[in-house]
């Protein structure tokens, strides 16, 4: 503690800046030095994950956490807050958010997080936060906007992350979004009865997206996803009830993972610049005819599905320049699945003049796994590395799936087989 004390005030305030809000308050009893330290931090960070199931009680500790942010605002000194953070379990009330988001802005916050955990709450967003100038990062989680303005706009916003957030409508969405000229990443997650069908995304500048639509409504109302937005970089679509549509191709576009149960395999059709993919996609996909994936030279496919095999031949023979290839299976499947092996008429081009590294994780050594394997190490001819992860919870089984795997290529792999 002397040598932390010997630091000049400047180095400690960045310091304690790291710190839970609660645990900077309390070096104050340290001594008359730490007494004002704490209120010139620039990071307010609330955390408060606990849920008492007693009414009386969670009351009590909701009114605590209330009257702690209240009262560390009013003795707060700090003229510019980089960071302001309320993550919460309990409900607070809508007007005493709005107050703090508003004393927030009026330091010209830079980074603002409104997260609630189990449930969701009405905040009362202060109207001059949606013209806020400073504002570089915004994170809402579990929470219920009483109304977006129609007027609005986030000049210096480059982080948007909405999760699970109900909206009054989709006009709400769109326009919480579109305002933002020079956002770079966005992360959406859906959510029951926020209260909007089409999800339009149209910002020229965003180099980041994730979507997460894994929930579907009572009756079924399946949510639309349109994205234009074609200097994205890296673009990750988790999708299981909902329809997507990209407008036009994505020239920029570096990594992507795509895994959908709603048959997203037009998707594709914008991927023909993408380098490295993650697939796992619904039983009835159908790969896009004539989709060349020119600059893949990374691909991951899951096998949960039964027609996983077509798949890979499609994507193998699509991906020209291909140099890695990895097959996963990160989902439960039936014990008794119906998978069938096609060999293809052509050796893929990729497998003959590029892949230069395979993986399986996973490998439960099958009839048709143990085929595509002996298939891919037999024909990847400029192969470095090939590396197979058994899985079984016997550890006589896995050596017993790996020397059989090897033993059947040995003559006619172009590298060693290892076991993971």
């Amino acid at each position: 503690m002397d040598r932390l004390t010997q630091l000049p005030d400047d180095l400690l305030i960045k310091i304690l800046s790291f710190v839970p809000t609660k645990g900077v308050v309390a070096t104050s009893i340290l001594s008359k030095r730490w007494l004002p330290l704490w209120t010139l931090v620039p990071s307010l960070v609330f955390e408060d994950f606990s849920e008492e199931e007693d009414e009386e009680i969670n009351e009590i500790h909701v009114r605590s956490l209330s009257q702690f942010v209240s009262g560390t605002l009013l003795l707060h000194k700090a003229t510019v807050l980089e960071r302001f953070h309320l993550n919460s379990a309990s409900e607070c009330s809508a007007w005493e958010i709005g107050l703090w988001v508003k004393i927030a802005v009026d330091r010209f916050v830079r980074d603002l997080k409104i997260s609630f955990c189990y449930d969701h709450f009405l905040v009362n967003l202060p109207s001059r936060l949606f013209r806020c100038e400073t504002l570089e990062t915004l994170q809402l989680r579990m929470v219920i906007l009483s109304g977006v303005p129609c007027r609005l706009s986030f000049p210096s916003l480059t982080k948007l992350r909405l999760l699970s957030v109900k909206y009054s409508d989709d006009e709400s969405f769109s326009r919480l979004v579109s305002n933002c000229p020079i956002l770079e990443d966005l992360v959406v997650e859906t959510c029951h009865g926020d209260n909007v069908a089409t999800f339009t995304v149209n910002l020229p500048s965003l180099q980041s997206l994730s979507v997460r639509n894994t929930v579907r409504e009572s009756p079924p109302d399946d949510h639309l996803f349109v994205i234009h937005s074609q200097s994205l970089k890296q673009l990750n679509i988790v999708d299981y009830f909902g329809e997507l549509k990209l407008i036009g191709n994505l020239p920029k576009l570096v990594e992507a993972n795509l895994q959908s149960m709603s048959y997203h395999t037009n998707v594709l059709e914008s991927f023909t610049f993408v380098r490295r993919l993650y697939v796992c996609l619904d039983g009835e996909a159908q790969y896009p005819r004539g989709t060349v994936l020119f600059q893949l030279v990374r691909l991951e496919l899951c096998s949960c599905i039964d027609s996983w095999t077509d798949m890979l031949v499609s994507l193998l023979q699509h991906s020209p320049k291909l140099q890695a290839l990895k097959l996963v299976l990160k989902h439960w499947v039936l014990v008794d699945r119906k998978v069938r092996w096609m060999q293809p008429r052509r050796v893929p081009e990729c497998l003959l003049l590029h892949l230069k590294t395979f993986e399986w994780s996973d490998y439960e050594g099958t009839k048709v796994e143990k085929e595509v394997a002996i298939y891919i190490l037999k024909n990847a001819k400029l192969l470095v590395s090939a590396t197979i992860y058994p899985f079984s919870v016997s550890l006589v089984r896995k050596h017993q799936m790996f020397k059989e795997l090897e033993i059947a290529t040995r003559s006619l792999r172009a590298c060693e087989l290892t076991m993971g």
